[in-house]
């Protein structure tokens, strides 16, 4: 606030902070993220930012002069995000090439411009943004990449855990111990290739999203076939790890290798006293609550976490739900975490049996349970919370009808089965709005 010397008349300098939007509640809640109305945070303001309000002595930066300056060489901190250099042998001049084309340039009497590339390399490369062919490469196919990199992280670090747990009969670790390792594995995962893919790392979750959020759905495909080969990826990378382990353990307890505790650390399975009911709807539900908190957390309009918090979150939820629900099935809420690891234990000689135990569980437990609960969770939070129009529960009932029988007509004609005459689809939903 301020006093105006002339007539002692008070303003309030920060008065338009604190007005009311104009319009609707809606058209306020726009405005929010833009600073245009007061944030109501549980951290506090310049929690983004903590050292920003920090104290400084008047005589502080005179003893020490050091302070507060900004550093001119780059810092390699894994506190911070990493710096962009050129490397020496990037630049130009590092080659052979560089100094003779440089030294035809001076002969000519013209050189290169400075900022144009020298060097034949160069030039090629700059045409479409890549300087090899590995480079062009990656980035059609980058995407894909990132979920196999992100679920092979994860599942190697959960497999590992529960193998470590199970064949030292229990003095590595604990359910609880292997329960964190699953979450935290999925956290970091997600941290690598959240930013590039998106750090899905789970089929049902791919689909899901490709239903209720607008995920292409040629894209789906394609995550979930690399999903399923990190799957793979992980398994192989775990029993190979612990695969002395294996066998010890079953030697210890006189067992066959595909009925060991191994068994039970790589795949999953609803235990034998468990109705197939209550196995199928335990997997229901913890994909039912992990999707559900997923849209939740990705809702602008309810209450996002911080920047960088997101992962995090998932990573706690992730345990919490493997602890609470994992015991009567072993906790898959993934169809990508049980079909790799169950493929490679066919590979290593354990049988093609264990993709008929328990009347075929990898098909009806880690899949159809999976993907239905996922797609139910993101059902109960659009109908009971999420407005936002990529949502079909909240399209019209006229667009909801096209766009089903747009989806039918597509769907016709990539497989030929193409009626002699289609119905109007315009007419047809507006008939349906009457």
């Amino acid at each position: 606030m301020s006093r105006d010397p002339e007539n002692g008349a008070v303003h309030d300098m920060d008065a338009h902070e604190h007005e009311a939007p104009q319009g609707t509640q809606e058209e306020g809640d726009k405005g929010e993220d833009a600073g245009d109305n007061p944030t109501f945070s549980l951290a506090g303001p310049g929690a983004s930012n903590p050292a920003s309000n920090a104290y400084v002595g008047d005589l502080y930066r005179q003893y020490n002069p050091q302070y507060g300056k900004e550093v001119d060489s780059p810092t390699w901190s894994l506190a911070q995000p990493l710096p962009h250099i050129v490397r020496p042998g990037m630049q130009h001049g590092a080659l052979p090439e560089d100094r003779k084309e440089d030294k035809q340039a001076g002969q000519n009497g013209h050189g290169p411009g400075p900022d144009k590339p020298r060097s034949k390399d160069d030039s090629q490369g700059s045409k479409d943004g890549f300087f090899n062919t590995w480079s062009k490469f990656r980035h059609k196919i980058r995407e894909p990449l990132a979920e196999w990199l992100g679920i092979t992280i994860a599942m190697t670090i959960g497999l590992c855990a529960t193998l470590s747990h199970y064949t030292s009969s229990g003095e590595a670790g604990s359910y609880t111990s292997q329960s964190l390792a699953w979450g935290f594995g999925f956290m970091a995962a997600i941290y690598v290739s959240g930013g590039v893919s998106g750090g899905h790392l789970n089929p049902a979750f791919s689909i899901a999203l490709s239903v209720f959020r607008g995920f292409p759905a040629r894209k789906c495909i394609i995550y979930i076939a690399a999903q399923l080969l990190g799957a793979i990826t992980a398994g192989g990378i775990a029993y190979a790890i612990y695969h002395d382990a294996i066998l010890e353990a079953d030697a210890k307890n006189k067992t066959a290798q595909n009925a060991g505790l191994a068994a039970a650390a790589l795949l999953t399975a609803p235990k034998s006293f468990v109705h197939p009911a209550t196995a199928f709807f335990t997997e229901f539900l913890g994909s039912a609550i992990l999707f559900g908190a997923i849209v939740a957390l990705g809702d602008d309009t309810n209450a996002p976490p911080g920047a960088g918090m997101q992962a995090f979150i998932l990573g706690i939820l992730i345990s919490v739900v493997v602890l609470a629900l994992g015991y009567n099935t072993g906790g898959c809420f993934n169809c990508a975490r049980d079909f790799g690891p169950r493929l490679v234990a066919v590979m290593a000689g354990w049988g093609g049996h264990l993709f008929r135990e328990s009347h075929a569980w990898w098909i009806w437990g880690p899949w159809c349970a999976d993907i239905s609960g996922a797609l139910f969770g993101a059902l109960i939070y659009d109908m009971a919370i999420f407005t936002g129009g990529e949502s079909p529960i909240n399209y019209p009932r006229r667009r909801r009808k096209r766009a089903v029988q747009v989806r039918a007509v597509n769907l016709r004609k990539k497989l030929g089965m193409r009626r002699k005459k289609d119905e109007d689809i315009e007419s047809s939903s507006a008939e349906t709005c009457r």
